[in-house]
């Protein structure tokens, strides 16, 4: 009975399994929580396949403060460690991150920060073509900070 099970758990996991190509592309939209900042946001990507099990992720998040405005652009690259139902990746890459509001006296007062990213993640699929993407990575810029990602992931081919 164990033999059947892995066998099915096996021809399953093949069947639906997506390989990550050179050329394989997806989209993706979700939330971002950043841990330091306590800002919830939502972010938009795409991913890109530049080799077996590598892509580049460009993507970008708006934030919502209480005064002000926030957002974040990431520059990411993944190397993914699985293939099939679940994919676990490791993650390193670029971000920018602005912020702006005004002053008591009316002044508009903006910044920006750079640094690295580094984390890791999985593609859950859970449909042909659909997959949730949870993510945790932390950004290595002025103050740094933790920030957490649940996402909807769309496979265009």
């Amino acid at each position: 009975m164990k033999k059947l099970l892995l066998i099915g758990c096996f021809v399953l996991t093949v069947a639906v399994a997506q390989a990550q190509e050179k050329g394989n592309a997806r989209l993706q939209a979700g939330g971002d929580f950043g841990f330091r900042s306590e800002l919830f946001g939502i972010n938009l990507g795409a991913e890109y396949f530049l080799a077996n099990r590598i892509s580049a992720v460009p993507n970008f998040t708006i934030y919502f403060p209480d005064i002000g405005n926030a957002s974040t652009l990431n520059v990411d690259f993944r190397y993914y460690l699985t293939e099939g139902v679940l994919q676990w990746y490791g993650m390193a890459g670029f971000t920018n991150n602005w912020v702006s509001g005004e002053t008591i006296g009316g002044d508009r007062v903006t910044a920006s920060s750079q640094g690295a990213n580094l984390g890791a993640g999985g593609v859950l699929m859970f449909a042909d073509r659909l997959a949730f993407n949870p993510e945790i990575k932390y950004q290595a810029q002025k103050g740094g900070q933790a920030v957490f990602r649940l996402g909807l992931v769309f496979f265009i081919n």
